[in-house]
This record gives structure tokens, sequence and C-alpha cells, in this order.
């Protein structure tokens, strides 16, 4: 009975990390902000690195892609 406990626990803990870890590896990217006629006007970069920054002015109309571009 002991034993299957501090498994569980150790399963719970294993799979708490992961999750975390996960979480924030999908939180790479940018929000790219366009105004009402489509037109770019900012963006905001996350996760990174050295390309993290924001530029221009945020807006409700945006998308967002998810992972970093390559420092070429």
């Amino acid at each position: 009975m002991r034993r299957t406990r501090n498994f569980a626990a150790a399963l719970s803990l294993i799979l708490l990390a992961l999750a975390s870890f996960n979480a924030s590896a999908n939180w790479q990217g940018t929000f790219m902000y366009y105004d009402e006629e489509g037109a770019l006007v900012g963006s905001w970069t996350a996760g990174c690195g050295a390309a993290d920054g924001r530029w221009g002015i945020a807006t409700d109309h945006k998308v967002f892609i998810q992972g970093c571009r390559d420092a070429s």
C-alpha cells in the first residue's frame, strides 16, 4: 500500500513537471497587430530570447504565430 502511494505521488509530480514544461514551451511566438483596414501596425515577440520585444501599437485585431524565427 505504501509503495503504491509513493509511486502515485512520484508519477503525479512527473506529470505536473511535464505539463509545466509543455505550457512554457508553447508560449513562444509573436502576436501581430493589425488595424481595421488589415495593415500591420505592431507586433510583440515573447519567449524567443534575443528576439523578444515590441514595436508599434497593440490592437484588438491580432494573430498569434507560434514558434521563434531563425536569427538569420
